[in-house]
């Protein structure tokens, strides 16, 4: 089951007003620079490119619960986070980077090789995501 990050406001905000300022200004930058037709083809092709890339982590962040582990995708980016390695999950408004595009986040502490990690995530519903999340895990330590 795959379910989408919630978005904040300003960070979509943000990656659409990039990507029109890239794909609306390349023309009008290209023309006052005068540059010849096969720079301003460079020109357009490189903000369709900047632009592609932001909105795969726009429509391309999403979490899906697997057999053996929470898969995690945003972008290019992604981790697979085993459940028999969660050991705790709390709620959370980290803006830290991490795997999410909203401040309202889930913190997903996890043991691997002696080691405790975090990743933050940002499902849609937190609340039934977490729910979900925590019927599959069973070292949970403690739950927020």
């Amino acid at each position: 089951m795959r379910i989408r990050s919630a978005v904040d406001f300003r960070n979509e905000a943000l990656i659409l007003l990039s990507v029109a300022f890239m794909m609306l200004g390349a023309p009008f930058l290209t023309a006052a620079m005068g540059l010849t037709a096969q720079l301003a083809l460079i020109g357009y092709v490189s903000a369709a490119a900047a632009s592609a890339f932001l909105m795969w982590f726009l429509l391309g962040t999403y979490y899906e619960f697997r057999e053996d582990y929470l898969y995690c995708r945003c972008g290019p980016f992604s981790e697979a986070i085993r459940y028999d390695d969660i050991i705790c999950l709390q709620l959370s408004k980290n803006t830290a980077s991490s795997l999410a595009l909203s401040s309202k986040r889930i913190e997903v502490r996890q043991y691997i090789g002696g080691v405790v990690c975090g990743t933050m995530i940002s499902p849609k519903n937190r609340t039934l995501f977490m729910m979900r999340l925590k019927a599959r895990c069973r070292y949970l330590e403690d739950a927020a």
